[in-house]
């Protein structure tokens, strides 16, 4: 896959793309992605068209929290088996854009021939352009498909995902997404508390503009050179352990991926040591019991 910012690039031509945030790349976007191929076939290009950053930190003047960051976004896309990603530089100039001018750029630089949206997609100064606008406007250009967004007990959304986790409700979160919410993170030194405790734990850098869910203790899946094993992961604010239930390796300075399987308490104080460890030992029972089970 192919990925380009503000540079056109031939590969666009005559190709069938979607427009859109995409953060999360959850089930309603992968409705659109299998719209893309179905236009597509075997002959055209299928492509993404989204921003940098997203438009919804933007407009909001808030930090980003990403469901899912740049290299995350890339690699689930490729995954999708789309050709290429091409990205907007996205600030209050381009926000500020009317929205025949945003449509002329497509036509002008990209020139695709089917554009892919969904029902809620808007463009241009202040969000005056829908979906339905896009269709007027393309002129012929290029083909305009409009998805009808996915339910499950509701509409499927970015925004709605960004609460489930922020809640904990990492169980449905997954849902939306179609896949267990997860972060990549460097594997960094701790303190060495929980080897002190008799529960070794790694300790992961996360990126800082990817959302964390709701602080607690989580039974995880974690991905190491392609191998997923079972752990119990403690979360406070940006600290992130995970206890390793069937793997001891040296993992310092190695990238793991950890995956969100289930919040199964929130973050206590023990009055000392001893029964901090036998809370954690019920917790790692809860857990072993839970994913061996799964």
């Amino acid at each position: 896959m192919k990925v380009f910012v503000d540079s056109p690039d031939a590969l666009t031509r005559g190709s069938v793309c979607a427009i859109g945030s995409f953060d999360g790349v959850h089930v309603g976007h992968q409705a659109i992605v299998r719209t893309l191929h179905s236009i597509a076939g075997s002959n055209m290009r299928t492509g993404i068209i989204t921003f940098l950053p997203l438009p919804f930190f933007v407009l909001k003047d808030m930090p980003p929290m990403y469901l899912t960051i740049r290299s995350e976004k890339e690699r689930l896309f490729a995954s999708l088996g789309m050709d290429f990603i091409h990205y907007y530089s996205f600030d209050r100039s381009f926000a500020a854009l009317q929205p025949n001018a945003f449509v002329k750029r497509l036509i002008e630089q990209l020139v695709p021939a089917h554009v892919v949206v969904g029902t809620n997609f808007h463009f241009g100064t202040e969000r005056s352009g829908s979906a339905q606008g896009l269709l007027a406007l393309a002129h012929n250009a290029f083909h305009v498909h409009i998805v009808t967004p996915v339910e499950r007990d509701g509409i499927v959304s970015s925004t709605r995902i960004r609460e489930l986790l922020l809640l904990g409700n990492v169980t449905v979160a997954n849902e939306l997404l179609g896949r267990e919410y997860s972060l990549t993170g460097r594997v960094v030194r701790g303190k060495g508390r929980g080897s002190e405790l008799g529960f070794p734990t790694v300790n992961v850098y996360a990126e800082p503009d990817k959302l964390l869910p709701l602080d607690g203790i989580y039974a995880a899946h974690v991905v190491v050179n392609g191998t997923i094993y079972n752990g119990a992961l403690f979360l406070r604010h940006d600290l992130v352990e995970v206890h390793m239930l069937d793997c001891c390796d040296k993992l310092y300075e190695h990238d793991i991926t950890i995956g969100f399987v289930k919040r199964i308490r929130s973050i206590e104080r023990f009055p000392d040591d001893k029964t901090l460890a036998t809370a954690i030992r019920d917790d790692v029972s809860k857990i072993r019991t839970l994913l061996e089970g799964s």
